[in-house]
């Protein structure tokens, strides 16, 4: 069962994790935040958590490529691409690495606040049948 609704964002920009840290952190979730796809995968490693955004323009190993890591070892994972970069999100191949959504920033607040909410109602569901 989940006990704790997590949430990690991996993203290289200081102003989107804090904005995401405050505003998920305000809602009731508990945030992990992550600046590059080592210490994403380092913190995967420690803890469960079931809710991932990621940047795709990270450094040295990008969002496509963690992803792809990530869904490996964490199939029921509900992860989420973010961008500032729109053609990043086609050809729609580009999904077949594993994201369940993407996002293109600025992306609002509710939107995401509903994805997620979305995203641990399923959860509960899937462990509570």
């Amino acid at each position: 069962m989940v006990d704790k609704k997590k949430i990690l964002i991996v993203d290289d920009e200081d102003t989107i994790r804090e904005l995401l840290d405050i505003a998920f952190s305000k809602a009731g979730y508990c945030v992990r935040l992550a600046t590059g796809a080592e210490e994403a995968l380092e913190l995967l490693r420690k803890e469960c958590i079931h809710v991932i955004f990621i940047d795709l323009g990270l450094e040295k190993m990008n969002g496509f490529q963690l992803c792809g890591i990530i869904r490996k070892y964490s199939p029921s994972a509900f992860i989420y691409a973010l961008s500032g970069n729109a053609e990043l999100f086609s050809p729609p191949e580009n999904f077949g690495t594993g994201f369940d959504d993407y996002f293109t920033k600025p992306v609002s607040l509710k939107t995401l606040y509903k994805v997620v909410n979305d995203s641990f109602e399923k959860i509960h569901q899937l462990t509570n049948n």
